[in-house]
């Protein structure tokens, strides 16, 4: 995924309309306009083409009787070809029959609608499915990534379990910190544990949620990129003798809530901490590299707010980075961190 993809709106679900009637497609397109990306297509051969395409849709609204490949044959490919096999189908056609039905279901379909229809329940059976299948996304998601951190019992708990209702999801614009060793070393006990705690600090002081399910890296998330910049600065500044280089990038987050005990957990369970990361790869050890995205937001701040760092515009050819801030080693003064050991303590 390009990282310089808008960041402004809110993702929105892709639905492909299938039929080889021109009026058929009219009424679809008009139903769902306001509410999804819609795409069309006349024939059972150029679902497939963009059904198989980098940019797959998220649902498919299919016809049945169609002159070239008919709507069954169409669902049989989807299914059969991997990366397309858990797309959502719904039959939208004139065969009315139980027998019609059945056949169609058993091949996959997740819901049979005939016609003619009624707009008002297609439009209700279609965001029921779109909200279904999302959410049945981010939970798979979410299982995933917490399986690796979560102990098996407690795993097992939360997703199978009472616990499991709990879950929610959010999605909206957010700006990504993501901090790694720059160098081969690897840190020892004292050095892990500080560089969390000073992470936990900061995050604190700066208003960061930091998402504590990330391997050998932190991320920590933000609702505005100013605070994300300043505390990527001071967390530079404090953990210098660490060798760290970071990465910071804004985009639509997917965040996934859950309880752990008594507490409420947050994490990131879209691409944007991969997005960050990819950012952070640009970076020299000792600095920050911010993608343009958040650069566009922050330029003001960073240039009335440098003094002490060096600010290089080096990445003009780069999806990934604009600007690389290098800011200078706290020296003497008092300690930037309570109880991190890191920095001036």
């Amino acid at each position: 995924m390009n990282p310089s993809a808008s960041t402004s709106e809110v993702k929105v679900p892709r639905i492909l309309v299938v039929d080889d009637m021109p009026d058929n497609l009219f009424l679809m397109n008009g139903l769902f306009e306001d509410r999804y990306e819609v795409v069309q297509a006349p024939s059972g051969q150029e679902a497939l083409k963009i059904v198989m395409s980098a940019n797959p849709p998220d649902m498919v609204l299919l016809d049945i009787m169609m002159p070239d490949m008919d709507g069954y044959e169409v669902l049989r490919r989807i299914r059969q070809h991997t990366p397309t096999a858990n797309i959502p189908v719904i039959f939208l056609t004139a065969l009315a029959t139980q027998q019609d039905e059945r056949l169609g279901m058993d091949l996959g379909a997740v819901d049979y609608l005939t016609k003619p229809v009624d707009p008002e329940m297609v439009v209700q059976r279609v965001e029921a499915h779109v909200r279904a299948t999302a959410h049945a996304r981010r939970i798979e998601l979410l299982s995933e990534k917490l399986a690796r951190h979560l102990a098996p019992e407690d795993w097992q708990a939360l997703f199978h379990g009472a616990e499991l209702e709990a879950i929610g999801f959010e999605q909206k614009v957010h700006t990504v910190l993501f901090a790694e060793a720059g160098d081969l070393r690897v840190w020892n006990d004292r050095e892990r544990d500080s560089f969390t705690a000073e992470v936990e600090w900061l995050a604190t002081r700066h208003n960061g949620r930091v998402d504590r399910y990330i391997d050998g890296a932190a991320a920590v998330f933000f609702d505005q990129p100013g605070p994300c910049v300043r505390m990527a600065m001071d967390l530079q500044r404090s953990a210098n003798e660490l060798h760290l280089r970071m990465g910071i990038h804004t985009g639509i987050c997917d965040i996934g809530t859950f309880r752990s005990g008594r507490e409420v957990r947050y994490t990131l369970i879209g691409p944007e901490t991969g997005l960050a990361a990819q950012v952070a790869a640009t970076a020299a050890t000792g600095s920050i590299a911010v993608s343009p995205e958040t650069y566009a937001l922050v330029k003001d701040e960073v240039q009335a707010d440098s003094a002490g760092c060096l600010v290089m515009e080096e990445f003009h050819d780069s999806d990934l980075a604009q600007v690389c801030l290098t800011p200078a080693p706290a020296q003497g003064g008092p300690a930037l961190s309570t109880f991190a050991g890191l920095g001036r303590l």
